[in-house]
């Protein structure tokens, strides 16, 4: 008997335990969506540079009137030799050049770099949950898994864990999974 294909999945113990809970559908979508922020919010600090947003942040923060178009990108561009390494990084550089590029500024556009970072995080990390699921098992057991991600993806807020993360705002993190330790707190009917 196995223990499940989340056992050989290839990322961090929460995506594991993320993908076991949504695997098993005695546990409800709710419960999926709780354990969901942790795991994203997980990757964040070993992923980001220390300095890399409060530099983004400060070149987001300037002023873009130039003669010669907005220096900008071009600035957060240098910064990628300082993301070498890390992937979350490299995607968030990236969404703060899109930002610039569209015009925004300030804390609006690392905002929407950070939520932009994280929802391609969250999607890939889908993605990759339902293809082990594929090759390590069946197909609908990877479409179920897949489902309940993304409905986690949907009923999560992006943009304040986005905050969160980039120091934005000063909330604190949302609790995590209940634990169940008494009888009566078996599965809800």
């Amino acid at each position: 008997m196995s223990d499940g294909p989340h056992k050989s999945l290839n990322m961090r113990p929460r995506w594991k335990r993320l993908a076991e809970v949504a695997d098993n559908q005695n546990f409800t979508p709710e419960e999926v969506c709780e354990r969901f922020p942790r795991a994203l919010e997980g990757d964040w600090p070993l992923e980001m540079p220390d300095n890399l947003c409060r530099q983004v942040r400060g070149i987001l923060s300037q002023d873009q009137n130039s003669l010669f178009g907005d220096p900008r990108p071009g600035q957060i561009e240098a910064l990628h030799r300082e993301a070498a390494g890390y992937p979350l990084a490299g995607v968030f550089l990236d969404c703060a050049i899109e930002a610039a590029n569209k015009g925004m500024a300030g804390d609006t556009a690392l905002r929407e770099a950070a939520t932009n970072t994280l929802i391609d995080r969250a999607t890939r990390s889908t993605r990759q949950v339902e293809e082990h699921y594929r090759r390590k098992s069946t197909d609908g057991r990877a479409h179920r898994v897949r489902e309940r991600f993304e409905g986690a993806i949907v009923q999560s807020d992006l943009s304040a864990m986005a905050g969160r993360l980039t120091g934005l705002d000063k909330g604190k993190r949302p609790p995590g999974p209940q634990k169940r330790t008494d009888l009566d707190d078996g599965v809800p009917l």
